[in-house]
């Protein structure tokens, strides 16, 4: 019925896919539609295409609901062939109400045929109001799992999804996508959407070839990516799961002669879209990245995807994979798997998914106490990370428990407040399972592909005869065996390669310059490494740090203090103190001066009651509790001298940031570079 219209755009010989042409009938005749369907099958074909059909029979635009920026990029550049025009409202590009109006005005005027939204903007009850405005045609809902509370991906702002599609009249098609829903996910959206007809296929990808290895080290697998990117041919991406991690591999990865960059959310705009245009035309073969690259982004031949870490299910492995073999014969997909703290990571953060009771009760207990409350009053008063209060106060926004005024302040509504504990602990009892699924998939002897889609209720699921289990000794697309050359190749780019403790700018409790600033510092290691785990065993297992940390921590000073040209004559060491272990620092920083032959000093010291540093959950309280139980107790002369900070982790940077205020408050002219032994944050 619709062929022509696709030949149109795609040439003479273009057939329908099993299941497009019956959706965009569907759509045509103003029905709701969940289409569940594989990665590349062409759900973005399905509403382009309608688009394109309903503009010609002069109905409004297609509003279309999607998830990430990246996403949004390259569906705006994908619509072009179809002849229509896409416009784009974020925060990035028209931020005054006036610039959004004007993109409003253009639709309406027959300017533009799709806008894109974010659903982080239906928070704003301005632009809601002015979407209110626009005549829609069709209603677009792309990567609908992120609606339901059971989804892999799930995101509270896409609540606000559920209200809207409640009060769109009837005479409005709706249309909702997702490549990764199994039964609960499916049954989920549907309830959300009402009545809808569901188009499902198969979640076979014939293109892909599934392995997985056990690597229990970040050095095995650095090593194993280096040498098998030697074989993969093509362009790919590396998902990996800190900012971090992204940046160093991105340079290891440089240092092998293989153009390769990091992607992640603290790079702006700009960067992005550079990065992703430059693996588009494949002048960068590997792009590093978190989740922040993900669900949508469409390159055709995409040849590898790698994941560095394991993913937290069985559908967020089958979502990330699906950026490969789009539009080529054979993409290879590897899972490098292993480590204890690999799980524990996960794990967190399935657990910490949803927000505690205790902590939704202490926010609403302080608003029934206190009117027209900022965020930063709540941080000061509640021992909650910002991360953590952020989700809060969305959750109870979009429930109608409190409200927003214009002046970003927040107040008890006087809708009576339902716990929801129950059912987000049901949820995340569900991720448990999810994820213990994919720990399973990791020890699997069956199909790795038959397992995947039968994880995700594929009725059609079936062996690939591609995937590495398959093939057995057959597989050889890839070479897993390292020799100790490989290993020791990583361990001394680990041991050049510095991880830097930058210096903390701007208190959090006064929002003001702090007046003394650290230099650049130094940690040896990131918790999860080899030496990393080292210093865990020693400050927890040993109470004492072992001749290997004080030799390795000596050798990379040496370097790193002459590269700042600083004389470790003359340089002084001070511990940071502790209470709870009392000698366990002070006497690996002497060691570390007796190694290095400088001097050693114990100048500061902390009161007692101090809580635990990790105990505190956000920036304000944690250097407020430093502020109240860290000062000076020796007062020695090191004026004019350079002063090395040694503590054994760190994450926050307060406890180092507020010495250096105090020692800078009362000595002159020193500078003072900071040190821990392991790095223990993490960033995604």
């Amino acid at each position: 019925m619709y062929l022509q219209e696709l030949q149109n755009v795609f040439g003479a010989n273009a057939t329908f896919r099993d299941g497009q042409e019956t959706a965009i009938n569907s759509i045509l005749n103003k029905k709701r539609v969940l289409v569940v369907q594989k990665t590349g099958w062409g759900k973005s074909l399905v509403y382009f295409l309608a688009t394109k059909i309903l503009r010609q029979r002069g109905e409004g635009v297609t509003l279309i609901i999607s998830p990430l920026l990246a996403l949004t990029r390259n569906q705006i550049d994908s619509t072009e062939k179809y002849g229509i025009v896409a416009e784009c409202i974020n925060s990035q590009i028209n931020k005054t109400k006036e610039e959004r109006a004007d993109v409003v005005n253009r639709c309406n005027d027959g300017e533009c045929d799709v806008l894109f939204i974010t659903p982080e903007q239906l928070q704003n009850e301005d632009f809601v109001r002015l979407l209110s405005q626009l005549e829609i045609g069709l209603f677009v809902v792309d990567e609908a799992h992120c609606i339901s509370d059971w989804g892999h991906d799930f995101r509270p702002d896409y609540r606000r999804i559920h209200h809207l599609l409640e009060i769109l009249p009837e005479n409005i098609a709706v249309l909702a996508t997702t490549a990764t829903a199994n039964n609960r996910v499916i049954e989920d959206i549907a309830a959300q959407l009402g009545e809808c007809e569901i188009v499902r296929g198969d979640l076979q990808r014939e293109s892909l070839y599934l392995h997985k290895v056990f690597l229990p080290t970040a050095e095995e697998k650095y090593a194993w990516i280096a040498k098998n990117l030697e074989w993969l041919e093509g362009s790919g991406i590396i998902y990996a799961t800190t900012i971090k991690e992204c940046e160093r591999l991105a340079i290891w990865l440089r240092q092998n002669a293989i153009n390769a960059s990091a992607y992640h959310s603290g790079l702006n705009e700009e960067v992005k879209i550079d990065l992703e245009n430059r693996l588009s035309s494949n002048e960068l073969r590997v792009l590093v990245c978190t989740i922040a690259l993900g669900m949508g982004y469409d390159k055709e031949d995409i040849s590898f995807v790698i994941h560095y870490y394991t993913p937290k299910s069985v559908v967020e492995h089958y979502q990330q994979i699906g950026r490969a073999g789009r539009g080529i014969d054979q993409a290879v997909c590897v899972l490098l798997y292993g480590g204890e703290e690999e799980n524990k990571i996960n794990e967190y953060f399935i657990y910490n998914s949803f927000p505690k009771q205790e902590h939704i009760n202490q926010v609403l207990h302080f608003l029934n106490q206190n009117d027209e409350v900022k965020k930063s009053s709540l941080e000061q008063e509640m021992n909650i990370k910002s991360s953590t209060l952020d989700q809060i106060l969305k959750l109870l926004l979009i429930e109608g428990f409190i409200g927003k005024d214009s002046r970003s302040r927040y107040f008890r509504t006087l809708k009576p407040y339902i716990s929801q504990q129950s059912y987000y602990n049901s949820v995340i009892d569900m991720k448990v399972r999810e994820y213990q699924e994919l720990l399973d998939f990791q020890q699997t002897k069956e199909c790795q592909m038959a397992y995947l889609t039968s994880a995700l209720d594929d009725p059609n699921s079936k062996s690939c005869g591609k995937c590495s289990t398959c093939l057995g000794g057959a597989w050889d697309l890839t070479n897993d065996v390292l020799v100790s050359d490989d290993i020791a190749k990583v361990s001394q780019f680990f041991d050049k390669n510095y991880i830097l403790i930058e210096p903390r700018k701007r208190s959090a409790v006064t929002n003001k310059k702090l007046e003394f600033i650290h230099e650049e510092g130094l940690a040896l290691s990131y918790y999860h490494e080899q030496l990393g785990q080292e210093a865990r065993r020693g400050k927890y297992v040993n109470n004492k740090f072992s001749d290997v940390l004080v030799n390795a921590s000596a050798d990379k000073l040496r370097r790193f203090l002459r590269e700042k040209e600083i004389d470790i004559k003359e340089l002084v060491i001070v511990p940071i103190p502790s209470n709870r272990r009392p000698k366990l620092v002070p006497e690996f920083a002497e060691r570390l001066a007796n190694t290095l032959q400088c001097k050693y000093i114990e100048i500061l010291a902390k009161r007692i009651n101090e809580p635990e540093q990790k105990s505190l959950l956000n920036s304000r309280l944690q250097e407020q509790s430093i502020r109240d139980h860290l000062y000076i107790q020796n007062h020695v002369n090191i004026n004019n001298k350079d002063i090395l900070l040694v503590d054994d982790f760190v994450d926050s940077r307060w406890t180092f940031s507020i010495a250096t205020d105090l020692l800078g408050e009362v000595y002159e002219d020193i500078t003072i570079t900071p040190f821990a032994l392991a790095d223990t944050s993490g960033s995604d």
